[in-house]
């Protein structure tokens, strides 16, 4: 199975979200049986009742979802822009880099000859969630890995690829979307 994304409608209710995944896992797959089951402590989500390997990652940002299904393991993150760079947004992006990033990627962030603060963050934090997705982590482990070298974005950390994921659906233009995984 190659890699398949649907952009799905975000619901306001866990339970709608779960199931508009569940329809589109099983009409995606023809498989009326497979299960997206969700582990109640870190809610990461697994396909059940499937031939073979199938893994599964889901974001949810404004008003989609996308749900990245793959024969290995997979990661998936998005924002919706407006939030973060809305004038109204008073988050102090510095604050949550020094607890969140590595050294590494507070300097990057801080380096506004490139864009604003807010624009590199959010770079920056949909790829470290990405990441961690695909590697079974969880955000506790964001200071401990670097997705920048210092100048640039790195296309891999510890083995797993990482980049920016774009697909096409009305106003896509105000989403960022990360993707990790084996290749």
């Amino acid at each position: 199975m190659g890699l398949k994304v649907f952009v799905l409608e975000n619901s306001s209710t866990k339970k709608k979200r779960q199931t508009d995944v569940n329809n589109a896992v099983r009409e995606y797959l023809n498989n009326q049986k497979a299960k997206v089951v969700y582990d109640e402590e870190t809610g990461k989500a697994t396909v059940e009742n499937v031939e073979g390997k199938c893994y599964i990652s889901i974001t949810c940002a404004n008003k989609v979802m996308l749900v990245a299904l793959y024969e290995k393991p997979i990661g998936i993150d998005g924002e919706y822009i407006p939030r973060v760079l809305s004038k109204d947004n008073k988050v102090d992006y510095t604050m949550i880099a020094e607890r969140f990033f590595s050294p590494e990627e507070a300097e990057y962030m801080n380096d506004t000859t490139r864009e604003t603060e807010a624009d590199t963050f959010l770079k920056i934090w949909v790829r470290k969630e990405a990441y961690v997705k695909a590697a079974g982590k969880t955000v506790a482990e964001f200071p401990k890995f670097s997705v920048v070298d210092g100048s640039r974005f790195l296309p891999k950390v510890n083995g797993i690829t990482i980049k920016k994921f774009a697909i096409k659906f009305p106003e896509c233009e105000d989403y960022l979307f990360a993707i990790a995984g084996l290749e």
